[in-house]
Order: C-alpha cells, then sequence, then structure tokens
C-alpha cells in the first residue's frame, strides 16, 4: 500500500548527513528488545546447564553468567544502533554533555556498577561464602551488577552496594578454605582437676562428627578468673551458614555440660565472699516458728 510504504520510508531526522527511517528506528528497536531478550536467556543457559556440567564452581558461574549477560547487552546496543543508522562518532560529540548532564546523579550508580564487574572478575567474595560486614554475619546468596545479596542468620536479606564492599573490610570466612574457627569458652569451679578438665574437653570436641580433626585444635587454660578456671576449647569447622555454626558450637557445650556432670566437675558460677569490718562481734539469735511473728493478715 503507497501508504504504508510512504511511512515505512519516512524520514524522521538526519544526524551528521545519515538520515535516519522510520524502517530503520522500527527496525533497531527491535533488534534491541530481541537482543535483550536473547541476552537473558542464553546467560541463564549457560549459567544453568552449560556450567554446572563442566563443573564450575558456583561462584566462578555466576560471574560468567553476568560478564556474558552485559556483554552480549552491548553487542545488542551497538547492533541496533547500526542498523538505525546512528553514527557511533556521535556520542564523542555529545559525551560531554552527556557526562556532564547525568555525571552527577548517576555517580553512585556508575561506581556500583563497576564495583560489581570488579567484584564478578576479581571474585573476592563468592556465592555460600560466610562473611561479616559492618558487624553482621550472613551467607552471600547473589552478586549483581549494582548490589550484593546476604542473608543474615535471622533469615533477612541484606542488599549491600558493590562499591561498600570494596571500600570497606569484609571479613570473608571461606575465601581461601571452608574451615572457620571457633572458640567456646567455659569455666570450672576452684579446686577442679585442671588436667582432667583438659581431658573432658578434648573428649568432648574429639567426639563431634562436624569437628575437623586437626593438630591446630587447643585446650586452652586461658586465665585464673575472680570465681573460676577458665578454659577456652580453639576448634575447626566447615559450617555452611551462620545457624550451623552456632549449632555446631552449641552442641560442643553440651557435651562439655554432659562430660562435667558425668565426672563431678562444677561448671562455676559467680561467687562473693563478704567480709564485715565491724569493732565488736555481730550478735545473732535464732526465732523459732512462732505464729505470733507471722505478718498480720
Amino acid at each position: 500500500m503507497p501508504v504504508v510504504e510512504h511511512v515505512w520510508n519516512y524520514q524522521l531526522f538526519a544526524i551528521n548527513n545519515h538520515v535516519i527511517a522510520v524502517s530503520q528506528l522500527v527496525i533497531a528497536v527491535c533488534v534491541l528488545v530481541m537482543g535483550l531478550v536473547l541476552s537473558k536467556i542464553v546467560s541463564r543457559r549457560v549459567g544453568q546447564q552449560v556450567l554446572p556440567r563442566m563443573k564450575v564452581d558456583p561462584g566462578a558461574s555466576s560471574a560468567i553468567q553476568s560478564i556474558l549477560y552485559y556483554l552480549m547487552v552491548a553487542i545488542a546496543i551497538v547492533m541496533a544502533l547500526q542498523i538505525a543508522g546512528v553514527p557511533l562518532t556521535i556520542f564523542t560529540i555529545f559525551g560531554g554533555a552527556l557526562a556532564l548532564g547525568i555525571g552527577f546523579g548517576s555517580q553512585n550508580i556508575v561506581n556500583n556498577f563497576i564495583s560489581g564487574l570488579l567484584l564478578l572478575i576479581e571474585r573476592p567474595i563468592h556465592i555460600g561464602n560466610l562473611v561479616s560486614i559492618a558487624g553482621d554475619m550472613g551467607t552471600v546468596h547473589k552478586v549483581g551488577a549494582r548490589s550484593t545479596h546476604i542473608i543474615g542468620y535471622d533469615g533477612a536479606t541484606y542488599i549491600v552496594p558493590n562499591s561498600m564492599l570494596l571500600e570497606n573490610t569484609i571479613t570473608n570466612w571461606a575465601l581461601t578454605d571452608q574451615r572457620v574457627r571457633s572458640i567456646v569458652g567455659v569455666g570450672v569451679a576452684y579446686g577442679s582437676d585442671t588436667q582432667r578438665v583438659g581431658e573432658l574437653l578434648k573428649q568432648a570436641i574429639d567426639e563431634h562428627d562436624r569437628v575437623l580433626h586437626l593438630d591446630d585444635n587447643r585446650i586452652v587454660f586461658q586465665s585464673f578468673g575472680d570465681n573460676s578456671l577458665n578454659f577456652e576449647i580453639h576448634f575447626w569447622t566447615k559450617p555452611r551458614s551462620v545457624l550451623d555454626k552456632n549449632s555446631i558450637e552449641s552442641d560442643v557445650r553440651f557435651a562439655i555440660d554432659a562430660l562435667c556432670r558425668e565426672h563431678g566437675i562444677s561448671i562455676a558460677f559467680p561467687q562473693r565472699d563478704v567480709h564485715l569490718d565491724t569493732p565488736a562481734p555481730l550478735e545473732i539469735r535464732v526465732l523459732k516458728d512462732d505464729p505470733s511473728l507471722s505478718p498480720a493478715h
């Protein structure tokens, strides 16, 4: 139809002597949309099906999937611009004005995006790592382009900007090794057989199947406390989460309490000796159970 053909070939505007027609713009938009959809599908298939078959660990798989997605999106954008007839040199013309116009407003967005790419490439944290940030401990669930999701002990998801992960000190308990050291303290009453206490504490961790049997496990006689002889048990585990780490330490405490009860060793509690400095001995009277001394009803 002449009308449709006229609209299809209608010239909208020109950029640097390059005429942009309706047909070019429509095709470019279709290519861009198809490119975005295809980027999502392909990157997801690669991350969920191809890489696991190649035995790539989940952290590296997530990084490769994200980088592949953004690379394909960039290619789709460049192809759409080429089809639309927009010369890439147009970005050098408007680059300064664009940077000046949106630079201040998008500073944090760009900062977090670049930080996300650095995290995906450098990989100081992986999915599944146990990390501590700003006093909170959690498990890394997702490393995105703008933010990282960390699931805490209470089940809440902390959304941490990527720039914060690069600019602050983050404790990664499982970066080079999945092992995590736990320290459990216990105080026993004065007069207890300290050698026997050490043997029982060692037995408590040796009998736990989640405690790694390493030479680095230690029973430390820490100090002579105000009310107790203080010991510390240092041992290694491979916890899967914050709750798992706390559960293992709880099991060890249960075992210590049971062993101490079995062998007649008292777990200490706060005690105070009170000394009264008086010029004369105190008079102490013991009263029998006299109904007349009872409070009136």
